[in-house]
Parts: structure tokens; sequence; C-alpha cells
């Protein structure tokens, strides 16, 4: 199984790398790809592309089973998550994307989600303790594409990289990571 995680990772922290290692021992991975949005995505806080490609390259080495993409932070548009799943898998391999809870309410608003849902599984991870079951039971547009969810009620990791950048605690990231910052001079 190929399991694609997503997002900013600005910076990359503890609970990005514990999202790999969660999965690792719940799922049959054979690779993992962490994809950082690029900057055609309309995100407001979004900077450092190419030091947040690094600082996941280091956050990750030694990990022969984990990936790094860089095929959004070199698109010039915003294609979607759609597209860039296409373009990552290779054949017929088994292909997840990796989503938190709390991006379950306004999932029906993402770019070519019904082909999403199609094509490709959500792995759905808990955030501040939500009823997963509950929230995609009571929503007609997730309760159709039920299926294609991989839930894990277990899992909770309440930081983020916004939170480092609220606080620069330094606990909140890797050893390496929090070098690298030290190192470029970053937030």
């Amino acid at each position: 199984m190929h399991i694609v995680y997503g997002g900013s990772f600005n910076p990359p922290t503890k609970a990005h790398f514990e999202v790999y290692r969660y999965l690792k021992r719940k799922l049959p991975v054979e690779k993992f790809t962490f994809l950082p949005v690029g900057g055609a995505y309309d995100k407001e806080s979004l900077r450092y592309d190419e030091h947040r490609f690094k600082m996941l390259k280091v956050m990750t080495e030694g990990y022969d089973d984990i990936h790094v993409s860089d095929i959004e932070l070199t698109d010039t548009t915003f294609q979607g998550t759609y597209e860039s799943l296409k373009r990552l898998r290779k054949n017929d391999e088994r292909l997840a994307f990796v989503i938190g809870a709390d991006n379950l309410p306004t999932l029906h608003r993402w770019k070519n989600i019904h082909k999403m849902l199609t094509d490709f599984e959500f792995v759905v991870l808990n955030r501040k303790d939500a009823d997963l079951d509950r929230i995609i039971n009571r929503d007609h547009f997730l309760k159709h594409y039920r299926e294609r969810f991989i839930v894990f009620e277990d899992f909770d990791m309440p930081l983020s990289s916004s939170d480092y950048r609220k606080t620069q605690n330094d606990e909140l990231i890797t050893p390496r990571v929090l070098e690298y910052i030290k190192q470029h001079n970053l937030y």
C-alpha cells in the first residue's frame, strides 16, 4: 500500500512524523510519501517551499520507505490533490491519501473530490477526539463514500505547524529540523 500525506509542513513537526510511524503499525505500508503543497496553492501562511521540502528530507533521512515529493512544489498552477495522486500512483497500486478528521466537513468542496474518492482511499486520522463514524454517517456526501475511508479513531496528535510558528517551542519538532531552522534562520 502506498500512503500519501499532503500538507504545508511549515515546518514539519513530530506529529507529522508520528503519522508515518502510526500508519506503519496499522497498515501494510510499502511506501510512504510526504507531499508538501507548493506556492501555487492559495494559502496565506505558506512560505519557504524549498526549505519545507528540505526539512522533510532531513526529518526522514534514513527511512528507505519514505519519499518526499516535490511535484506540487514545481507546479506553476494549482492542479489539486487528485492530479497529484494520479501522478504519484505507479500502475494499479493501492494508494491512500491521509487527512485529519477536521477535513471531513469540507471534503465535499475539494477539487475533483468525486474522482478522488472513486480512484483512491482516504486514511482519516482523529483530531480532538471526534466521533468519526458519527460525522461520516450523519453527512450524506461522506456516507455515500463510506467504504473509501479507512478510519482511525485512536489517533490524536494535538500539535501542529502553526503551534510551532506561534510558540517557537522546540519540543514540537525533531532535533534535525530544529538544527535546519536555526541554520537557515527560519521562523
